[in-house]
């Protein structure tokens, strides 16, 4: 069946609805949590999981899997959503997120099955998806290592870094996608420390870069199958999406991106997510 077909993206953006359902199943369990960031990433982290890793969930230290680094590990319930609906988990583990002696706190923790890192201190992330690529490559296997970014991550000085190393050594095996819905903890990106001309540093740094709508599943694939987008290159994909994703009153503010969630919100956003498939 061709990847762009319309069975292959209709399964995709039911998986991310999914992923979108469990999110806020996990942080009506926790109580509170990072919403925003979570839903906006949840296209393409089902694009990732269901698409494009290579992975064996019930084999998760398989040497032959891709790496995913979830840098900006506060958008955890997403990455833990995931996770469960590709089966390295039950999604029944994800009732008792961020809560006593789970294995899901806040951000990614790698007791719990197919996290590659330990995540949250943001700007880390990359510089360890650099390291993976370049073993990678010393040790003459073919795996893909994928980080995904924040944007307000970004004014982190370690990302770039990271950028010139990745470039420097011509890791084209390396993707890194910015999940840039540009508003972060306390305002709009551009307000607390603009980022552009995002793509055009990027470029100045030697990566291969593109632009997309990460909300629009049969773009996101296209990308994948393109990569790497140049050889002897480290790629990446800049995702243009929407804090909050999926349930309007918590779009486009930072007011969600993190915020208390009670049984009454949790009831009022899945009637805006719909019935599970």
């Amino acid at each position: 069946m061709p990847s762009n077909s319309e069975a292959v993206l209709n399964t995709l953006r039911a998986e991310a609805l999914n992923v979108r359902r469990n999110i806020w199943r996990a942080f009506r369990a926790a109580g509170s949590g990072h919403v925003g960031g979570s839903s906006s990433a949840a296209d393409l982290l089902a694009a990732l999981y269901f698409y494009f890793l290579k992975l064996r969930p019930e084999q998760p230290e398989w040497r032959g899997r891709d790496r995913f680094v979830l840098s900006k590990g506060h958008a955890n319930a997403a990455l833990a959503s995931v996770l469960a609906q590709a089966g390295f988990f039950p999604e029944s583990m994800l009732d008792n997120f961020y809560g006593y002696e789970s294995l899901m706190g806040m951000h990614p923790d790698i007791k719990l099955a197919g996290v590659e890192m330990s995540t949250g201190g943001l700007g880390h992330g990359l510089s360890v998806g650099v390291g993976m690529a370049l073993g990678g490559r010393m040790q003459k296997r073919d795996f893909r290592t994928v980080v995904m970014l924040g944007d307000g991550e970004l004014q982190e000085g370690s990302n770039w870094e990271a950028g010139m190393a990745a470039a420097h050594f011509q890791l084209s095996s390396l993707t890194a996608i910015v999940d840039f819905n540009k508003i972060q903890q306390s305002n709009h990106v551009q307000e607390v420390l603009g980022l552009e001309p995002l793509a055009c540093k990027w470029r100045a740094f030697g990566w291969a870069v593109r632009e997309i709508d990460g909300h629009d599943m049969a773009e996101i694939i296209a990308a994948f199958d393109d990569l790497p987008f140049t050889q002897d290159q480290p790629s990446l994909l800049i995702a243009h999406t929407v804090k909050g994703k999926g349930v309007r009153f918590t779009e486009d503010t930072h007011l969600w991106h993190q915020n208390v969630v009670d049984e009454e919100t949790y009831q009022k956003a899945l009637s805006e997510l719909g019935e599970p498939s």
